[in-house]
């Protein structure tokens, strides 16, 4: 199943600047689809903003992604959009506890 290890990810795709307040990791799309769009925004706010995935993750690739918590917390809501229409949306993401491993979506 293409979502199954999306939960674990999530903040993924993200191209934020580094900031001194931030948390990272590295995404590895395993899924057989492109992710081509990813909207991600603090969970405790209602919109979710522009896309901020600068191109396309293929399958196989892996994306550095670096969010910046400060003024934001850890809780973000992501969004991902795959090359065949679907997408997988998730809630209260936190992105301090996934900070510094790598994830993979498979």
């Amino acid at each position: 199943m293409k979502y199954s290890n999306v939960a674990a990810l999530t903040a993924a795709l993200f191209t934020l600047p580094f900031m001194a307040d931030a948390a990272g990791f590295d995404l590895v799309n395993k899924t057989g689809y492109t992710i081509t769009e990813v909207y991600a925004g603090p969970s405790n706010e209602s919109n979710w903003g522009e896309n901020i995935l600068t191109g396309q993750i293929r399958t196989g690739q892996e994306l550095v992604v670096t969010l910046d918590t400060d003024g934001y917390g850890c809780m973000w809501d992501v969004m991902y959009v795959f090359s065949d229409g679907d997408t997988f949306e998730e809630f209260d993401v936190d992105i301090c506890r996934i900070n510094g491993d790598q994830f993979v979506i498979d």
